[in-house]
């Protein structure tokens, strides 16, 4: 106990020291309590992101269908999966969203097109000539009339003439052929099951798909039986893929949205219903289309 008893009194009899490590204590426990604070604040900020995930995903999911259960992607397009849109409804987002069409290059004017006819090397040698001979004529004093610029300048106009006809028949042509091999798609409007142009198709409406179908827009499955999809033109896959109305659990290369279908492809085999989320240019075809705009030729 002798040896305890020194040690006890320098702890308790200076009131100073103890005054002193009051402060020290007290900076130790200000700290200390920050810390804690601050350890706190660490794990609300540790626990504040994982509830704007959610609606990050929430947000990735409206974006992304094929990961939305499909009830909740019929009402977020308004869809009836049990009737279909009305009639009113589909001629109102027609008119809001514009035809079911990829945008393609406007068409040249009647006159610009005749006068690519004269973009020619062969037409540049015979224009030089036209030029020599009247060049020609005028030195020999006018004399007569200058027949090898009038039999060339008649040889050149005939065929740039020629040219349009040919060109204007064949893309006339080609317009009644698109007109013929319009592709149509089964819907569901108003109770009934209807065949009208995939260019009509709008954003909820409800594709009933069968084999031999041509897919006419970008669709949510709901119900798929046995159904196959080939999707060579989209993914190059060569094989018809197998689709399954289930919901995705995460966000999937094209290639595996299996509870997708797409425009531009085709129903191999099954059969199946889907709710429109996307058309025209705002579908996958859509969007490889507008790279190719992009794209730009270079000489060679």
């Amino acid at each position: 106990s002798a040896p305890g008893a020194p040690s006890v009194p320098p702890a308790l009899t200076p009131a100073p020291a103890t005054s002193r490590s009051t402060p020290d204590a007290a900076p130790v426990l200000a700290p200390a309590a920050p810390g804690l604070d601050g350890h706190t604040a660490h794990s609300a900020s540790e626990a504040a992101p994982p509830s704007p995930s959610p609606a990050t995903a929430k947000t990735g999911n409206l974006d992304d269908p094929s990961i939305k259960e499909a009830d909740d992607v019929a009402r977020a397009f308004g869809a009836d999966i049990e009737n279909g849109l009305t009639s009113q409804e589909a001629s109102r987002r027609l008119a809001q969203d514009g035809p079911n069409e990829l945008r393609s290059a406007p068409r040249q004017h009647a006159w610009r097109r005749f006068l690519s006819h004269f973009h020619d090397p062969l037409v540049y040698l015979l224009l030089a000539a036209i030029a020599i001979a009247l060049v020609a004529w005028v030195i020999e004093g006018l004399a007569g009339w200058p027949v090898d610029a009038i039999v060339i300048g008649t040889v050149v106009l005939l065929n740039a003439v020629l040219g349009y006809l040919q060109e204007a028949k064949a893309q006339d042509a080609v317009a009644a052929l698109a007109r013929m091999t319009a592709a149509t798609s089964a819907v569901l409007r108003d109770g009934q099951l209807q065949r009208l142009p995939s260019a009509e198709l709008v954003r909820g409406d409800l594709l009933v798909l069968g084999e031999g179908d041509a897919v006419g827009a970008d669709a949510r499955l709901i119900q798929a039986t046995s159904l196959r999809v080939q999707e060579a033109s989209l993914t190059g896959e060569s094989e018809a893929v197998l689709k399954d109305a289930a919901t995705l659990p995460e966000s999937a290369p094209l290639g595996d949205r299996l509870d997708m279908v797409f425009k531009g492809t085709a129903v191999a085999q099954g059969t199946g219903r889907a709710v429109v989320t996307a058309t025209g240019m705002d579908t996958e075809m859509g969007s490889i289309a507008e790279m190719l705009e992009a794209t730009t030729e270079e000489p060679t």
